[in-house]
């Protein structure tokens, strides 16, 4: 084994081949929920299948469909993937979300990067431009529990992410993103490293205005 991974699910459940036994598709996965516009650190095993866009925080999807925020056209499930989790919810309420990976590297064989797809969906208006207040998403990757890197942090604002927007109304603007390819260089890590990748969600720090994101994780 090259990896040791307590998430022992994922190869099969991004993409490789098809899970059968929906149950066992996050349960090993380290999933957490927050409240206030803080660090999403209360712990919970709680996800749905196929939930609508307003319901669970936690989503494993399986059925390809259209995301309804973006008029439908964000393609839920990317193509050439046989599934995605959302994380998080358009229900606002200064929410977020987590879901961790942590693995040790093994001598016997290293890769050099871990790839990952995501596509963000935020809600704001043209009014709401204050970038410390805004939902938001992350990616972080610790080496051993010390915080090494933060490849991703995006919010509506952002200037590095190339956004969609949807004007729906003067008070709600769909800023969105098609899916992206992005990676995780583990070759600065050593022998034994426990490294654990953290992806969060968040909605607007005023309970206004939502924000989540889907992910593939290869």
């Amino acid at each position: 084994m090259f990896i040791l991974i307590s998430l022992i699910v994922g190869m099969t459940l991004f993409g490789q081949e098809t899970v059968k036994d929906e149950r066992v598709y996050l349960s090993k996965y380290e999933l957490s929920i927050g409240y206030g516009y803080n660090a999403p650190n209360i712990a919970t095993t709680e996800y749905q299948i196929n939930s609508p866009t307003h319901d669970a925080r936690h989503s494993v999807h399986t059925e390809q469909g259209f995301d309804k925020n973006t008029s439908s056209k964000l393609a839920i499930i990317p193509e050439g993937e046989v599934s995605s989790i959302r994380l998080g919810n358009s229900n606002n309420g200064s929410q977020s979300e987590k879901i961790t990976y942590t693995f040790h590297l093994n001598s016997d064989y290293k890769p050099h990067t871990i790839n990952y797809k995501y596509a963000l969906v935020f809600h704001t208006t043209d009014s709401n431009t204050e970038e410390r207040i805004q939902p938001k998403f992350k990616v972080k990757v610790y080496q051993n529990d010390l915080l090494v890197e933060i490849p991703l942090e995006a919010n509506p604002y952002s200037k590095h992410i190339n956004f969609n927007i949807e004007n729906q109304s003067k008070d709600r603007i769909i800023k969105w993103t098609d899916w992206t390819s992005d990676n995780i260089d583990i070759s600065q890590f050593k022998e034994n490293d426990k490294i654990t990748i953290e992806f969060e969600s968040y909605d607007c720090a005023r309970g206004r205005y939502f924000g989540y994101g889907y992910l593939v994780i290869n």
